[in-house]
């Protein structure tokens, strides 16, 4: 891993974003909806530390198909649930969703740095396992997010789980997103919280940034071995560019 002062912004064009646990702290809300839904039809209080690392474990390996569908599936099977995984789905999907819509916020520097890039002249992209309908609802639904910032309004282009047929840590997405640009894979830089996300850019061959989350701890160890930078908040990211960016600009300005 390099330090980021290493980082050579100057020959970056795309900047590209995972959503989930990257732009905002959404993974303590699924979950706390597996928690809820396994009591509810097992009878059975499963810790979240047990339930992140088995979703952590079934995203690692399952690339193909409906990640919602086989991930209930997954649950229907391995904990006996007194449900069928379609119906475990919608309530999965209703109960979370409600959450997202309502008490969801953008991680600290998050809005910030967006504008900042975009200010800048940076293509900026969302490269999301998340739903489109998802995207919708933090642009127009959720208060206290759409207040701030609207999705398709600051990203240039915006590619979801709707978008490909294998999901990270399978590159798809983001080989997809360099074919969209006709980008060389050194123009990119992504972030990226956890380890299927940085392995993900790092199965295409472009350099990752690792922003911290708490709930990617239990690899923190795998993530750091693999990715190219690591920050802890938006906020070390912005004070680079003001160090670094302006520098360089100021450089070819004069020459």
């Amino acid at each position: 891993m390099k330090d980021l002062n290493q980082l050579d912004i100057k020959n970056k064009k795309y900047i590209i974003f995972d959503m989930d646990g990257t732009l905002i702290d959404s993974i303590g809300v699924w979950n706390y909806t597996d928690q809820k839904l396994i009591l509810k039809y097992s009878d059975a209080y499963i810790d979240e530390r047990t339930i992140q690392s088995l979703r952590d474990s079934f995203l690692d390996n399952n690339t193909k198909g409906d990640t919602y569908i086989e991930y209930c599936k997954y649950l229907t099977k391995i904990f006996d649930l007194k449900c069928d995984y379609n119906e475990l789905n919608r309530e999965r999907g209703l109960t979370a969703t409600k959450i997202l819509a309502t008490q969801l916020i953008y991680k600290n520097g998050a809005v910030e740095l967006l504008y900042k890039l975009k200010e800048l002249g940076f293509t900026l992209v969302l490269a999301t396992m998340t739903t489109k309908k998802q995207i919708d609802t933090y642009s127009y639904e959720n208060p206290l997010m759409s207040k701030l910032i609207n999705l398709y309004e600051v990203f240039d282009y915006i590619t979801t789980i709707d978008d490909v047929k294998k999901k990270k840590p399978n590159p798809e997405i983001y080989l997809n997103i360099l074919n969209h640009f006709n980008a060389n894979k050194e123009e990119c830089l992504i972030f990226e919280d956890s380890y299927t996300g940085v392995l993900a850019g790092k199965n295409a061959d472009i350099e990752v940034i690792n922003i911290y989350d708490k709930f990617s701890d239990l690899k923190r160890k795998a993530i750091e071995s693999i990715t190219d930078y690591k920050i802890d908040t938006f906020d070390e990211f912005i004070e680079y560019l003001l160090k670094n960016y302006t520098k360089q600009k100021t450089k070819r300005k004069r020459i």
